[in-house]
């Protein structure tokens, strides 16, 4: 009994002993683990346990806004350290540090950081309340021009052409600078608002002519301030929410608009809940009685939001084709990791961020639902695209020099006909899963009599080329392709990097799509790749091998027949669309290969 007493008494004394100093705080880090390199999820919790003054390690799951997810060779997991910080740092010094000597350890790499403050205890409540979820709360959320700092103010920059606008805040002095999420020069200037919405004119039936949210992105409570401007703007053509992708937090502000503003008026684009998958997003359509609001075009009635900002002097309109910076790739994922108030970590090696990049899109970004989002955007990808003119420079310069390394590689003597993009990336129905298809077009009677072995030839070695090589453009990843001069190929969109001209420009032509078709070829060819991987695991790899040459053999027929009767929005190629969105094409070239190589290589 005394030794536990004498401890406590100790330790109570400690409160009287000047040296004696103790501070200790959480914070979360999101690191990246390579599997073949820095082990298991424990092993690295280990070791970032065995760092000095780190006390405690555990894992964040999901559900409290964590991280965990397995992306193959690599695994990302949010973790809570709580650290004892030394009198002689202060906490964002300290925090540095763990996470540069986390960095040193093999095979992790710190994508993000933050602080986790203690939740303040709640007050007790006495007395009665109501809830109504029906508006207020988010009209009190709302900010306007009065809420805007001196120093910040609303931007519009049309285009030249009428095609669109884009409505953002920026600093009074930089106009045309928008104020980002990830800004650090934003955030030391003590500037805590945000926010761009970018606009284009519909080109097609049902909302031809119609302004149409492309994207939105603002500090919370500053977006619906964004989006009556654009209202204004858009006047009697109407503004319509984005027919891509609506966050919750967008679709509850049309929904605000549709039924709590009386000077905004919505009109139906249409009437069957059965054509709601031309003008929603396709998840939100198959929940008709929940998202009506978002069928609708909104027009509003009065130019007062834009006059209360003009007589407060905080607002600016920029002459068309006024020059806005583009962002870097780094300055993206900084962006949109500033989405959610984190810093990214600094580091010299910029080629880590650009091979996690995607990733971080991923594990950070909305999940998609559906594989099935086909519908004709209203235009060509921008990032990829200069209007619909053609492919932007820098897009072409990097495209040339992967093709440059691709023909050096073959160390062949070859006569390049042309090389082009190709597939949705070059037509209205590109989505985020696009490729940016490259054909190398050659004559393959030049290289060698026999065709087909050339054909052969060139399929393998650009198979195993895209197998090596994941190269990133604009976040869509580059597939590089032999196309034989004389091969007739069915697109409505090809472009000419090497004369830098579309030879076939596409159009814009509202499709009918037979979904259920598609959907029944596509599971039914997934019972099929699923019945190939039982077969594959009981170690039968001759009749593996068989069957997946089999299923390689009957979509590529079954794709090629579609694109020739239909075209692109033949069930067949929506289908195989939709095999490869899936993982499911990849999986049944993985199979063929490893029973390849497990047939070929046992003992004879």
């Amino acid at each position: 009994m005394k030794t536990p007493f004498r401890s406590f008494k100790a330790y109570l004394a400690e409160a009287d002993d000047p040296s004696y100093y103790q501070d200790t705080f959480y914070f979360t880090v999101l690191i990246s683990m390579n599997k073949d390199i820095g082990g298991s999820r424990d092993e690295t919790k280990n070791d970032i346990r065995a760092l000095p003054e780190v006390l405690t390690v555990t894992l964040v799951e999901p559900e409290k806004g964590g991280v965990q997810r397995d992306l193959g060779t690599k695994y990302l997991s949010t973790l809570k350290l709580h650290v004892r910080r030394p009198k002689t740092f202060n906490k964002a010094l300290f925090m540095k540090k763990i996470v540069l000597q986390i960095n040193n350890l093999r095979g992790v790499s710190v994508l993000r950081f933050k602080e986790r403050l203690p939740k303040q205890r709640r007050k007790a409540f006495r007395g009665t309340y109501k809830i109504d979820e029906s508006g207020p709360p988010l009209a009190e959320a709302m900010k306007t021009a009065a809420d805007l700092p001196e120093d910040v103010v609303v931007v519009v920059l049309k285009e030249s052409d009428g095609t669109g606008f884009q409505v953002y805040y920026a600093h009074r002095d930089k106009p045309n600078i928008r104020l980002k999420a990830g800004d650090l020069g934003r955030m030391e200037a003590g500037i805590d608002i945000f926010g761009t919405l970018h606009v284009g004119r519909g080109r097609n039936q049902p909302y031809e002519g119609v302004y149409i949210i492309q994207s939105a992105k603002a500090k919370d409570g500053f977006g619906p301030l964004l989006y009556d401007v654009a209202l204004e703007l858009a006047g009697e053509d109407g503004l319509k929410p984005d027919v891509e992708d609506v966050s919750d937090d967008a679709s509850a502000v049309w929904k605000y608009y549709d039924t709590q503003r009386e000077d905004i008026r919505g009109t139906m684009l249409v009437t069957d809940p059965d054509e709601y998958s031309l003008v929603m997003p396709y998840d939100r359509a198959e929940h008709p009685e929940a998202n009506q609001h978002l069928a609708k075009v909104y027009f509003k009635k009065d130019k007062s939001v834009t006059q209360e900002l003009i007589d407060q002097d905080k607002f600016v309109e920029l002459k068309p084709g006024t020059q806005v910076p583009t962002p870097s790739a780094r300055e993206e994922l900084t962006d949109l990791a500033g989405e959610l108030d984190i810093p990214i970590v600094k580091n010299t090696d910029l080629s880590r961020f650009d091979r996690l990049y995607e990733d971080v899109l991923i594990t950070i970004g909305k999940q998609v639902d559906t594989l099935m989002t086909f519908d004709v955007r209203p235009s060509l990808n921008q990032r990829v695209w200069d209007k619909e003119v053609g492919v932007r420079r820098g897009v072409r310069g990097a495209l040339m020099e992967i093709v440059d390394e691709f023909l050096e590689g073959l160390d062949l003597d070859l006569d390049v006909k042309d090389i082009v993009i190709t597939g949705s990336i070059a037509n209205y129905n590109w989505s985020r899963f696009s490729d940016i298809d490259v054909h190398i077009v050659l004559d393959f009677e030049e290289v060698n009599d026999n065709k087909e072995m050339v054909k052969k030839f060139f399929d393998a070695v650009r198979a195993n080329w895209n197998k090596l090589h994941t190269i990133l453009v604009k976040g869509h990843e580059v597939e590089i392709y032999i196309q034989d001069a004389h091969e007739p190929h069915i697109s409505t969109g090809v472009y000419s990097l090497l004369n830098d001209e579309w030879l076939v420009k596409p159009k814009k032509i509202k499709p009918a799509i037979d979904r259920c078709t598609a959907v029944k070829k596509m599971k039914q060819l997934s019972r099929e790749v699923a019945k190939l991987a039982a077969i594959h695991e009981r170690g039968d790899y001759e009749a593996a091998y068989e069957f997946a040459q089999r299923i390689k053999e009957k979509i590529k027929k079954m794709r090629q027949a579609g694109l020739e009767a239909t075209g692109i929005y033949s069930p067949e190629n929506l289908a195989f669309k939709m095999l490869r969105r899936s993982g499911e094409i990849q999986e049944l070239f993985d199979i063929y290969t490893q029973a390849y190589d497990r047939l070929y290589s046992l003992d004879q």
